[in-house]
């Protein structure tokens, strides 16, 4: 008995030793991993699934699926004599040897691991029971087959799955091989790509000239870049709109019950000259028109009444006949809103392309657009020919009088034998300019050269034509008059009285009269400047025998005032004399306020310089404040001379 049972064991050990040469063993189960992982192929020591073939499964990634470049590189493809990758189906590329050129296929004259056939050497399937490398099964313990779960053969479009489609810059399919489609140019132009997204090249069209057209951007309680200058609705009627949207993910909805209408506007931008095609989307309860402002409002379109039911998309055109620079706004106009008031959303404006569009020419010409060509601006000119036969073509490209021609009595003023310009032939001949020609205003008179009325000398206006010696205008005489003359509002404006007065904190002192204004220098500011830095000036004086000189050599200016006094109503113009080397500016204070502050002006000269101004009276307690500063010595600092103001 105890032969019996060791020559069974040893029976049983060489059965298990050699095994059956017609499979695998025993079928994978569930102690051993299935097909894939570290282990040896499909089981214990067996051959591989099919003679030198590649086994379906082991270290390797399964085939046509996971990481690896599909259908290309040094792998044996799917099948022996099928044909590549798919059924029927051309391969990939022309008249080229399919996926891999001259490698020998998966198993000699073994059936493709697909189809009916009978799986891996007619034993049980490789993990349990499972539809052998077929189909949509995955070939071992959930792994996904060939290319993201779709089978190697049958309808589908071959070389895709979860690659990216042959467009963009990838190489197509695979290394060096020639791209999927014969001689033709892969993926370029305008062409839709392979893979149904945006095309390849080109520019998206330009959606509409209007900024923020959708209204999408709402940095706070308005929409960006509306409500411009023009509009006159209410901030609070303005609404985001996030229900009742055409688009995108917002609208405004505009809030006016009255039947007097209201402007919702762009904010000014600038816009080129063309015309310009407009719709947009609007739906609710009211009446909206469009119109537009550049330098002055257009004419409105009619009123379109609306439906809280549904969208309606209302057109506008218009046209620019010129250049608009920062001034163009888009204007809707709503009345009678009630309900859901007027929702507006998807406003695209776009500009008709015209031949002009491709054409540059230079600032003295326009282009044509009948002609696409460029043309001399009015008064400018390529050449005489674009002038007329009285004018000669200038090195700007302007038009002007020839030689020997005229085109007024000023241009015969280096012939004084024919001042007279013959405006009918635009030639200089004999006469008197000033023939005929009658002033209606006692202050001018006829100027010989020009045969135009013109101010008399010393005659005036206002004070703004006294530019000479004598500083103010009498307007009851149109005579221009020394600064102490009774129409000058300013007291000893020409700084000719001087007297000693007591300056609190700071003693007796020489100051001019009617200056050195006191005042409490907070709600009613008066003068801060030493007493010191005020000396009578004779050595150079604009009128009369004395100016104000300012001895400042400080960088801070001081302030130096007039004393108060009531001006009447009226418009007053004024001016004042400046010479030396420092900086000067002058303000005016009054029960009216502050009038806006004037720059600081740079004098280094000896020469009087005037400084002009206006203001308008109807005031009480007005006085006229200097800002002296940085005086130098070498031109014995500042002084300043002939202040006056008259009445218009």
């Amino acid at each position: 008995m105890k032969l019996f049972r060791v020559c069974l064991t040893v029976l049983l050990v060489w059965v298990v030793a050699c095994g059956d040469s017609d499979s695998e063993g025993t079928p994978d189960s569930g102690q051993v991993r299935p097909d894939g992982g570290g282990g040896s192929p499909d089981s214990g020591g067996g051959p591989p699934d099919a003679g030198g073939g590649t086994p379906d499964s082991g270290d390797e990634t399964p085939p046509d699926a996971g990481g690896e470049t599909p259908d290309a590189g040094e792998e044996t493809p799917d099948a022996g004599g099928e044909v590549p990758d798919a059924g029927g189906e051309t391969p990939d590329a022309g008249g080229e040897t399919p996926d891999a050129g001259g490698e020998i296929p998966d198993a000699g004259g073994e059936t493709p691991d697909a189809g009916g056939e009978t799986p891996d050497a007619g034993e049980t399937p490789d993990a349990g029971g499972e539809t052998p490398d077929a189909g949509g099964t995955p070939d071992a313990g959930g792994e996904t087959p060939d290319a993201g779960g779709t089978p190697d053969a049958g309808g589908e479009t071959p070389d895709a799955g979860g690659e990216t489609p042959d467009a963009g810059g990838e190489t197509p399919d695979a290394g060096g091989e020639t791209p999927d489609a014969g001689g033709e140019t892969p993926d370029a132009g305008g062409e839709t790509p392979d893979a149904g997204g945006t095309p390849d090249a080109g520019e998206p069209p330009v959606l509409s000239v209007i900024d923020n057209w959708g209204f999408e951007t709402w940095p706070g309680a308005l929409p960006e870049r509306w409500l411009g200058s023009k509009s006159n609705i209410t901030a609070d009627s303005v609404q985001k709109e996030t229900t009742l949207v055409s688009e995108g993910a917002n609208a405004v909805r505009l809030v006016n019950p009255s039947s007097t209408h209201k402007r919702f506007t762009t904010q000014a931008k600038s816009m080129r000259a063309g015309r310009y095609s407009c719709v947009y989307q609007a739906r609710g309860t009211g009446d909206i028109r469009n119109a537009f402002f550049d330098d002055d409002y257009s004419s409105y379109s009619g009123y379109t009444s609306l439906s809280p039911d549904a969208w309606k998309q209302v057109a506008y055109d218009f046209n620019l006949a010129d250049d608009v620079f920062d001034t163009f706004e888009l204007i809707f106009s709503v009345r009678n809103t009630s309900g859901p008031h007027v929702v507006v959303d998807d406003v695209r404006c776009v500009r008709a392309a015209e031949p002009c569009d491709v054409v540059t020419c230079a600032s003295w010409e326009t282009c044509e657009n009948a002609t696409a060509t460029c043309e001399p601006l009015s008064g400018r000119c390529n050449a005489a020919t674009d002038c007329t036969e009285w004018q000669a073509c200038d090195e700007t490209h302007t038009c002007v009088v020839a030689e020997d021609r005229c085109a007024r009595h000023a241009d015969c003023a280096g012939t004084p034998q024919t001042p007279v310009c013959d405006t009918t032939t635009h030639l200089c001949v004999e006469g008197d300019p000033c023939a005929g020609v009658t002033c209606g205003n006692p202050a001018t008179t006829c100027n010989p050269t020009t045969g135009v009325c013109e101010l008399a000398e010393g005659a005036c206006f206002t004070t703004y034509d006294c530019v000479g010696a004598l500083p103010a205008c009498d307007t009851a005489t149109h005579q221009c008059v020394p600064a102490s003359h009774s129409s000058n509002i300013i007291r000893n404006g020409g700084f000719e009285g001087w007297s000693v007065y007591s300056i609190p904190y700071q003693g007796d002192h020489l100051i001019p009269d009617y200056w050195y204004g006191i005042d409490n220098g907070v709600a009613d500011p008066g003068t801060e400047i030493k007493p010191t830095r005020l000396v009578p000036y004779t050595t150079a004086v604009h009128g009369g025998s004395t100016a104000l000189q300012f001895v400042v050599p400080i960088q801070v200016a001081e302030r130096f005032s007039s004393e108060k006094f009531n001006v009447p109503s009226g418009n007053y113009s004024c001016s004042y004399r400046v010479r030396g080397h420092g900086s000067i500016r002058h303000r005016i204070y009054s029960s009216g306020g502050w009038s806006p502050q004037t720059d600081f002006i740079v004098v280094d000269s000896d020469e009087w310089k005037p400084v002009f101004f206006r203001f308008t009276g109807n005031v009480r307690d007005w006085r006229l404040f200097f800002y002296p500063s940085r005086s130098e010595a070498d031109r014995d600092h500042l002084q300043v001379d002939d202040v006056v103001c008259t009445k218009d």
